[in-house]
């Protein structure tokens, strides 16, 4: 058994992240290694009646700590519909686990994952792929780098 101050270091590193890009038909995932550092695709999901439930059973089974879900940007400022959306999706996977849920911006991760996607397609089938689970690892990995900049400061 570890004592107190080594099992509180290990549980702060070794967190586990998810990260969600959020879209009104498709939903893309992706998770961090145990330590937090690196961002990789999990795949995507269908945004239907089930995506809660699935969502909830792949943040405990990965033994996720924290979701971080992408925040859409407003060039104008303010609030815009897709805002509105993952601010209550956010909010309804809060009640339904336990992981901590926070916002992280978005920053056109989608078509940055798009770019570096064409970038690595070889085949028109592998070009019209989704990217949505790029742009979520794209997501996290951002605020992964974030919360360890802040870290060493």
């Amino acid at each position: 058994m570890l004592p107190a101050f080594w099992s509180a270091c290990y549980a702060l590193c070794m967190s586990k992240y998810m990260g969600i890009d959020y879209g009104a038909r498709r939903v893309g995932i992706a998770f961090s290694d145990d330590g937090g550092v690196f961002a990789f695709p999990g795949g995507v999901l269908p945004n239907d009646d089930q995506l809660m439930q699935t969502l909830v059973e792949r943040i405990a089974g990965e033994g996720v700590d924290t979701v971080v879900i992408g925040e859409a940007d407003n060039p104008a400022g303010g609030t815009n519909t897709v805002q509105r959306r993952v601010m209550i999706f956010s909010k309804a996977l809060e009640a339904v686990t336990e992981a901590k849920v926070a916002l992280a911006p978005e920053s056109y991760s989608s078509a940055e994952a798009r770019r570096v996607t064409e970038e690595k397609a070889r085949t028109r089938k592998t070009r019209t792929a989704p990217v949505d689970a790029a742009a979520a690892s794209i997501i996290l990995q951002g605020y992964l780098d974030k919360l360890h900049a802040g870290k060493k400061g």
